[in-house]
């Protein structure tokens, strides 16, 4: 069990940040005046009179903060990073113009909202003016060195930035083509096995619906099993491989250089809420753990909002103007990806005297036309003007075209048009007071996500929040759907069908972005909710335990950062294979009783700079050898479409199943699988032995390392990063957890690399710049800050800020 040394550092930060001669402003502040409390790791903790000071506060602390990390964020998500940075990113500007909106649409999706969201939003923005014009004026002091090197100015923000920075980078979360890639890897399969055949291999590669995979709401009758069938009418253009090809390797291209940086695109979340029933304390509990890939400065902001009726302590993702992962005075809140079905690409029909014109209904309709125009930055630092043209169906901007067969792709979004009333709801469940308020909130939202809560009232609650399409049941929501009018959305589910949960009958909530229910399916991306899912390390470790505090959900949440996922289910098949054939090899006693030793966790506790376990090595030599034989060497040609599927970061469930014996569409293999287990475990022992000897102590292994990067999460550089390495985590990239006491919320969080992006012009950093970054290596947290006495104990810095300029 791990030591909690978030306890001894608790205390330790007590101590050192207790006040000494700090003179305090007049507790009682005039309209226009904001009070700026930071504590010894940089965070802002704002006090207003009211919600209009505080929300400009809020957005100037952050510019003062991270203005150059949300300039960028703001260009990448408006199309004009090259402009910057040249033409390496044109092809991400012009993503992002052709799948966006005109300020003119932003504008009305603004004027939709209740006046006082329109209006802290607008404040939000007129804060983060109110730093840049402050830092225009004294540029040398105030603007960060990036601006200086790469010799530009900021400008001034408006609510349309914000609305857009916010619809653009959520969508991220919501946005793919695997539908695209499934029909390219059907077309393919059919081509070298027919079609029979490769309908029961893409079965059971991209299965419809596992009724055996982990799900956050427990205990539900499983629906009728139904036998997969690949049934729908469906048929493909050959145009689905070329456009499919083009499409993915675009964006494989992106995610590669963006890794190559030390950059994890792989985004995800994790969360657990604990209820009265289950908590040691009787209290509810939250963890928080958003996984947006660990940058520097951080794509997380952490701030203390306060004003009359309404207190608030956590973090949000840059530029955003409200928390989505902390607490208020009522309730602890927090999110992950939802990885719903809410995308659909559409396979237009064109016509073959007007590629601009398309079928729908019967009738030839004119796409929708624009032209945008890019400044794109030369070597020699000129600025050279290109203009592209982009085309739109009813279904949305088209993405792909193939005038020779007559053929285009557009993409629908089925929450496109209501990205404003999203940011709302967000700020309408800041500012709830009761779970009735919170899940009136999630029912406005509509992007896919999941949301959770914990009350003083010791109640929690979980929503997987979104707007999800009615869609024909003649279709095969894997695949793209003709978009001749036909099979058109025919609305969208009410709230009240999504998978949501009150108080469940087991005590608590886990997701790490794991299928909600039994009966709930997310259409092309259905293989990464399987029986094997990254998830049974939460459930395994809240079943483990009577009762949970927040201690025990830091050793869990410990574990799974450090587990070989793999180990849950194919550990046992290996040790069963093993223990049955001990004759057949005098290493094999050995071999078990390291298996059965290792706590299945790559941990380095000793800091060595090597794994603890040599035995971890083996596994992991023994899983890619397994896999490869099962699937690699048979689908060789197919291996760049199905290895993010049969070894995907989530789960292995089709190996899993083939492994164990259990029944599917295709045999992929002729070999007995306990023979294949054991060839596998030949072999990784044979190249261990060769290489380093016969004792598992010298198969250890150097630990894999990772950098906070300096491109944020959609790939647009946003700093100079951090070179200081750290063993690699399947972590949050920050965490929280909160009791909700009597009191009020109480825990310990941190947030890495650290609070303040600022360089100065010669390059000095903030000592808030990783100050937080050794923390979160070492396991360790500061507390978290949230009533006023907590606050003032622990303030460094008081400062006043005059928003009325």
């Amino acid at each position: 069990m791990m030591k909690p040394k978030w306890l001894v550092s608790i205390m330790m930060i007590f101590v050192l940040v207790l006040p000494q001669n700090i003179v305090f402003a007049k507790e009682h502040e005039k309209a226009g005046k904001v009070k700026i409390i930071r504590d010894q790791y940089g965070v802002p903790h704002l006090y207003a009179k009211n919600k209009k000071d505080l929300y400009k506060a809020y957005g100037y602390v952050m510019a003062k903060d991270r203005l150059f990390q949300l300039e960028m964020f703001r260009r990448g998500n408006e199309g004009t990073v090259s402009e910057i940075f040249g033409e390496e990113y044109l092809l991400k500007d012009e993503q992002t113009r052709r799948d966006g909106y005109s300020d003119q649409e932003i504008k009305k999706m603004i004027n939709d909202l209740d006046a006082e969201s329109r209006q802290l939003i607008e404040q939000f923005a007129e804060g983060i003016t109110l730093y840049v014009d402050e830092a225009v004026k004294n540029p040398d002091k105030k603007l960060s060195k990036e601006f200086h090197d790469y010799k530009f100015s900021p400008r001034k923000w408006n609510a349309t930035d914000v609305v857009r920075l916010y619809m653009v980078s959520m969508t991220y979360f919501m946005d793919n083509h695997q539908e695209l890639k499934n029909a390219e890897l059907l077309a393919k399969l059919e081509g070298t096995y027919g079609k029979e055949q490769a309908a029961n291999m893409f079965d059971d590669l991209v299965w419809k619906n596992d009724l055996e995979a982990p799900t956050s709401i427990q205990g539900e009758e499983k629906p009728a099993n139904e036998k997969e069938s690949h049934s729908s009418i469906q048929s493909f253009s050959p145009s689905v491989i070329g456009a499919s090809e083009k499409i993915v390797k675009e964006r494989e291209e992106f995610v590669q250089s963006s890794e190559e940086l030390g950059l994890p695109l792989k985004i995800g979340s994790n969360a657990a809420i604990v209820g009265s029933k289950k908590s040691k304390t009787g209290n509810a509990l939250l963890l928080s753990g958003p996984q947006v890939g660990f940058v520097a400065p951080g794509f997380l902001y952490e701030v203390g909002l306060h004003s009359p009726g309404f207190d608030m302590e956590g973090s949000g993702f840059i530029g955003y103007p409200f928390i989505m992962f902390g607490a208020n005075n009522h309730f602890a809140l927090s999110a992950t990806a939802g990885y719903g079905n809410v995308t659909d690409i559409f396979e237009e029909k064109l016509n073959p005297k007007n590629s601009s014109q398309y079928l729908h209904k019967g009738k030839w309709r004119d796409m929708e036309k624009r032209t945008e125009t890019f400044m794109i930055r030369e070597e020699n630092g000129k600025k050279k003007k290109v203009k592209k043209t982009y085309y739109r169906t009813v279904h949305g901007p088209v993405i792909s075209v193939d005038e020779n067969n007559h053929v285009a792709y557009s993409k629908s979004w089925s929450f496109r048009g209501t990205e404003a009333q999203s940011i709302q709801a967000y700020m309408k469940a800041n500012w709830a007071k009761n779970l009735k308020e919170f899940e009136q909130a999630a029912s406005e939202y509509t992007m896919s996500l999941n949301w959770y809560y914990a009350d003083k009232k010791g109640d929690i609650a979980y929503y997987h929040v979104g707007k999800y399409p009615i869609r024909s049941n003649k279709i095969d929501e894997r695949f793209p759907t003709p978009g001749t009018g036909e099979y058109d959305w025919k609305g969208f589910q009410s709230f009240e069908k999504n998978p949501q949960a009150v108080n469940p009958e087991n005590g608590y909530v886990v997701n790490w972005n794991n299928k909600p229910s039994k009966d709930w399916t997310n259409g092309e991306y259905s293989f990464y909710w399987g029986k094997d899912n990254r998830v049974q390390q939460f459930i395994n470790g809240m079943e483990a335990r009577e009762k949970v505090g927040l201690e025990d959900l830091n050793e869990i949440n410990y574990t799974a950062s450090f587990a070989q996922l793999r180990t849950h289910y194919f550990k046992p098949l290996l040790i069963k294979a093993l223990e049955q054939n001990q004759s057949a090899n005098e290493n094999y006693p050995y071999l078990i009783k390291q298996l059965k030793d290792w706590n299945n966790l790559k941990e380095d506790k000793n800091n060595d700079g090597y794994y603890d376990a040599g035995v971890a090595a083996f596994f992991d030599e023994w899983w890619k050898s397994t896999h490869d034989e099962l699937f690699t060497e048979p689908l060789s040609e197919f291996s760049d479409l199905t290895k993010v599927i049969t070894d995907h970061r989530y789960g292995a469930t089709l190996a899993y199943k083939i492994l164990n014996g259990e029944e599917t569409n295709y045999q992929w293999t002729e070999e007995d699988t306990e023979q294949l287990i054991l060839e596998s475990a030949d072999k990784a022992l044979a190249k261990f032995h060769e290489e380093k000897g016969t004792e598992a102590e010298k198969w250890r292994t150097p630990i894999h390392t990772m950098t906070f990067g300096g491109k944020s999460l959609i790939g647009v550089p946003h700093g100079y990063g951090s070179t200081t390495p750290i063993i690699e985590m399947n972590r949050g990239s920050e965490n929280h957890y909160i009791e909700m006491t009597p009191r009020g919320p109480e825990g310990f969080n941190v947030t890495p690399p650290g609070q303040i992006g600022f360089i100065q012009k010669d390059g000095t950093v903030s000592k808030h710049y990783e100050d937080q970054l050794r923390l979160y290596a070492n396991w360790e947290f500061k507390p978290f800050l949230f009533d006023k006495k907590a606050v003032n104990e622990a303030a460094v810095t008081v400062s006043e800020l005059k928003v009325n300029r």
